[in-house]
């Protein structure tokens, strides 16, 4: 049987110092019949003597104005000519596996719009780390049970197979937003086909302070950035009356984020910033005002005697989040995967 084309979509700015290790993934597929699209958004760094190197290997097609990463995205996805898509943020990498994995899955199971896989995660270090799956199976799950998921976390785009049909269908990437952009285009994905999910490792996330997502952290308006993806959701899922009951919870969750959030701001000393975090997590849940995280930070913030760091590292010692050391099922009207899925196909 003809293996479709997989076409790899790396949007880039100045990621020049991670470019090489995201390129030589994607040229490294085990899947035969694939192609990589580079659009650089008018990069100021090394990013395109990196990509150059590269030659006819990849197709790299320049900005001259930085016109910002959703516009990079679509870019990138309207160049490809691939029946199924990877978004590959220019920080991150693929598994050699990656396509292999995932493409017999899309394959198999025409109902579906996107076939997810797990990622593991590294820093600046490149030492690759496991993170536990988030589901406890592999499954396929009903759209419109899985876009309640993502209105209160999302997949990575280094973990996910679209199919270009369902890009199409829902316009790709929206260019108004920045904050949960991803969280928001795997539900409108979710609006349109089922999802597919193995517990394999098939990318790799790497986290770092000079990333798209730990500029966003750094201000107060990335909550209220992510309330404003959370309200096109609702949107999007108007007159479904399943989605519909979760939208206060949906917003309360905001709330928690906002808290989680704090616990950096307070590493960082900057404890007027925590104040505003602080106040802002009431507004999208005005309960949390009786957890215990809350009325410590709080404390800890609107102290005048002591210093609010020493404070918050006496009483709050373990409270910063820790990584999810479980897995959860997958929600209602799931069917298992066949696992024959590479062997058959």
């Amino acid at each position: 049987m003809n293996k479709p084309l997989v076409s790899i979509c790396i949007p880039n700015f100045n990621n020049g110092r991670y470019l090489k290790d995201c390129l030589d993934s994607a040229l490294v597929q085990t899947w035969p019949n694939t192609e990589i699209v580079l659009v650089d958004d008018a990069s100021t760094d090394d990013s395109i003597d990196v990509a150059e190197r590269y030659g006819q290997r990849i197709r790299l097609i320049r900005h001259e104005v930085n016109r910002g990463q959703p516009v990079a995205t679509n870019r990138a996805i309207a160049e490809a000519r691939g029946e199924y898509i990877v978004i590959l943020h220019s920080d991150d990498q693929l598994l050699p596996e990656f396509a292999e994995r995932l493409a017999p899955i899309l394959m198999k199971y025409p109902e579906a719009g996107m076939a997810v896989g797990e990622r593991l995660e590294t820093d600046e270090s490149g030492q690759p780390r496991h993170i536990t799956p988030f589901y406890n199976t592999d499954c396929l799950i009903p759209g419109e049970r899985q876009a309640k998921v993502f209105m209160f976390m999302s997949f990575l785009p280094c973990q996910v197979l679209v199919r270009r049909a369902v890009l199409d269908r829902i316009g790709g990437v929206d260019l108004r937003h920045i904050v949960n952009l991803d969280g928001l285009l795997w539900f409108k994905c979710a609006l349109a086909g089922d999802v597919a999910y193995v517990r394999e490792p098939v990318g790799i996330y790497r986290v770092h302070g000079e990333s798209t997502t730990a500029h966003c952290n750094r201000g107060i308006g990335h909550m209220m950035d992510y309330h404003a993806t959370l309200s096109e959701m609702f949107h999007q899922g108007r007159g479904r009356p399943y989605l519909e009951q979760f939208y206060d919870a949906a917003v309360k969750r905001i709330g928690q984020l906002t808290l989680r959030y704090c616990h950096g701001v307070f590493r960082e000393g900057n404890y007027e910033l925590a104040r505003r975090f602080l106040a802002l997590a009431t507004v999208f849940d005005p309960e949390i005002v009786g957890t215990h995280t809350w009325r410590t930070m709080r404390y800890c913030a609107e102290s005048i005697d002591r210093d609010p760091g020493e404070l918050y590292r006496a009483l709050l010692p373990t409270m910063s989040p820790e990584a999810r050391s479980f897995s959860y099922d997958p929600p209602d009207g799931f069917r298992s995967l066949g696992m024959d899925l590479i062997e058959t196909i």
